[in-house]
C-alpha cells in the first residue's frame, strides 16, 4: 500500500525527484485536510483515539482537490512566476492546515506525534515557499527541482518523517493501492 497514489498526469511526475517531492506534498496535504476539519482544539475535551482516526480518515477523500496547485505547477508551459505562484498557494494551504492541526485535541497518548506532524506540515510548507522563491524566470517545475536538490532532499526528509508519523497515528485512509 502506498500512502498516496502515483501521479502520472504529466511527464515530470514520473521523474524520481518529482515523484518523491509530489508524494510528500500529497501525503502532507491529505493528512492536513483530514485533521484540520476535525475540530476539538478549542480547550474542549480530547478526542478518543478512535474518533481522532475516524475524523482524519474521513477527510482523506479531499486528496486530489487539496493537491491541485502542486499538480498545476507541473503543467506543460508553466514556467517561472506561474510555477512559483502554484507552489506558494500549496505552501499557504499547508500553513492553514497546520494551524488546523494545532487546534485539534488528540488523545494524550498521541498528542506528541500529532504535534510533531503539525511541525512537519509547517516545515514542509516553508520549504515549498522557499522552492517557489527560487524558481527562475524561465524555469519549469522540473528545472526548479533540479536546481534546488538540497532543498528537495530536505523536503523529502520531512515527507518521510510525516509518513512515519501518519503510520504511528494510524491514519490509513490516505493509503491507496500503488
Amino acid at each position: 500500500m502506498a500512502v498516496i497514489p502515483r501521479i502520472t498526469r504529466t511527464p515530470i511526475a514520473r521523474t524520481p525527484i518529482a515523484r518523491t517531492l509530489i508524494s510528500g506534498v500529497l501525503l502532507v496535504v491529505c493528512f492536513a485536510v483530514g485533521v484540520a476539519a476535525c475540530g476539538g482544539g478549542d480547550g474542549g475535551p480530547r478526542l478518543s483515539r478512535a474518533a481522532f482516526t475516524k475524523r482524519a480518515n474521513a477527510q482523506c477523500t479531499k486528496l486530489q482537490r487539496a493537491s491541485e496547485n502542486l499538480l498545476q505547477a507541473q503543467t506543460p508551459g508553466a514556467t517561472g512566476e506561474k510555477v512559483g505562484d502554484y507552489l506558494r498557494k500549496a505552501s499557504d494551504g499547508l500553513a492553514r492546515l497546520s494551524d488546523g492541526l494545532d487546534s485539534l485535541s488528540p488523545p494524550e497518548a498521541i498528542a506528541d506525534d500529532a504535534d510533531a506532524l503539525g511541525a512537519a506540515l509547517a516545515d514542509y510548507g516553508d520549504g515549498l515557499r522557499e522552492l517557489a522563491d527560487n524558481v527562475g524566470a524561465d524555469e519549469t517545475f522540473s528545472d526548479a527541482l533540479n536546481a534546488n536538490q538540497k532543498l528537495v532532499r530536505r523536503l523529502n526528509t520531512i515527507a518521510e518523517r510525516a509518513t512515519r508519523l501518519v503510520g504511528k497515528l494510524g491514519i490509513d485512509g490516505c493509503q491507496l493501492a500503488a
